[in-house]
């Protein structure tokens, strides 16, 4: 068995990035902060990064201002998956949504074939197990399975383990 390690610097950009697009209508549900700070607990987050995760709840933070493009490419895909998938949990993605992903395919630098490989993968994640609909276990859902999608290819077996930096 192989273990996928995800640093908390990604899971907190990434988080960063879903707090953007769930803004996208202007506000962040109640439920939606509920699930965010259980994931906060679940990925083992610092003081400092929590507190980040807290203000963008608060008051988004500007795409540019979510540093996903420094992210080695693989957690960059990571975070373009989690933003695709985020995008259609409820079945009606926003023009506005559909923008953030525009610009951030173009800021990552994914051509046309690698956005549409990504989408589709997105596309293809399963809700989370016994129909659970709570942001908490859904993020975790989404946070397990997408880096087990991404090497699906050159591996049988895959741990995924959070890891501070």
């Amino acid at each position: 068995m192989k273990r996928l390690t995800i640093g908390t610097r990604a899971c907190t950009e990434i988080l960063g990035l879903l707090i953007h697009l769930a803004w996208a209508d202007g506000k962040l549900a109640e439920e939606e902060v509920h699930g965010i700070r259980a994931a906060l607990e679940v990925l083992n987050l610092s003081r400092e990064q929590r507190a980040r995760i807290e203000d963008a709840m608060k008051t988004p933070l500007p795409l540019d201002q979510i540093l996903v493009d420094t992210l080695s490419p693989r957690d960059q895909a990571f975070a373009f998956v989690a933003a695709v998938w985020l995008t259609g949990v409820d079945q009606d993605v926003d023009p506005k949504e559909q923008r953030v992903l525009a610009e951030l395919a173009t800021r990552l630098g994914f051509d046309g074939e690698r956005e549409q490989e990504l989408r589709a993968l997105a596309h293809d994640l399963e809700p989370p197990v016994g129909g659970d609909t709570s942001w908490a276990k859904r993020l975790v859902t989404l946070f397990k399975a997408i880096p087990t999608r991404l090497e699906a290819s050159t591996l049988d077996a895959i741990d995924i383990a959070f890891e501070h930096e």
